[in-house]
């Protein structure tokens, strides 16, 4: 299948200095929806206290001990402001002082691509929803993976919403690899994830998020050289 690929714009804010767990991501998320209320992208709730559907523009990643926020579509100049005014994190009793901090504006390619890119899950990826894990669970092993792919496949249509594209022919997006289950704590509740590689002819930008809980760090995805 030929490229069709668009260049989109991304956005990353690390603050380099500042050590935490992944279990701050969640408060730094909520600090940061704290400190800008107005931008309802930061914390996915709508004024009217609904939640807003839809790919989050704004995600919250833990990178080697260190947190990195990457945005795109109206996230960039959410994530610009973020950049300029937060110079301190107060995450529960914990205030700290962020000294070094770095943002990274770039284009890069997103869609459907000619040639095929291996791909790692940088934490966990939350594939399977409420209504599939049952269906997940009858299946032998080699009929879970086929139905993982499948998901995968599902998840890049998802994504492209968030960047406005099309893609053109979903059945020639071929995806393949191997998923390694495992069992995360989300809210203190044990939810089956998955981690491993995979490849597949699309083009996915760097630390973008796959399947479900992406604002909150799930689901990171890197391109193996």
């Amino acid at each position: 299948m030929p490229s069709f690929t668009k260049r989109v714009p991304i956005i990353k804010v690390t603050f380099v200095t500042t050590q935490l767990t992944k279990c701050d991501i969640p408060r730094l998320r909520q600090y940061l929806a704290r400190t800008f209320p107005k931008y309802e992208l930061i914390h996915n709730h709508l004024q009217d206290g609904k939640y807003r559907y839809g790919y989050p523009l704004i995600q919250f990643k833990m990178v080697n001990s260190t947190p990195v926020i990457i945005g795109f579509g109206e996230g960039l100049p959410i994530l610009k402001e973020v950049f300029t005014e937060v110079t301190e994190l107060q995450l529960a009793n914990r205030k700290q002082t962020v000294w070094e901090k770095s943002i990274l504006l770039q284009e890069v390619e997103f869609g459907v691509t000619e040639e095929f890119y291996k791909y790692k899950f940088l934490s966990p990826w939350m594939a399977l929803k409420e209504e599939n894990f049952e269906k997940f669970k009858t299946l032998n092993t080699y009929e879970q993976q086929l139905f993982l792919k499948h998901l995968l496949r599902e998840n890049l249509k998802t994504i492209s919403k968030g960047f406005d594209y099309q893609i053109p022919e979903i059945e020639k997006v071929l995806a393949d690899g191997y998923f390694k289950p495992m069992v995360s704590h989300f809210k203190k509740i044990k939810m089956l994830c998955f981690t491993g590689d995979f490849t597949v002819n699309f083009a996915i930008p760097d630390l973008l998020g796959i399947g479900k809980q992406v604002a909150r760090g799930y689901g990171t995805v890197k391109k193996v050289e």
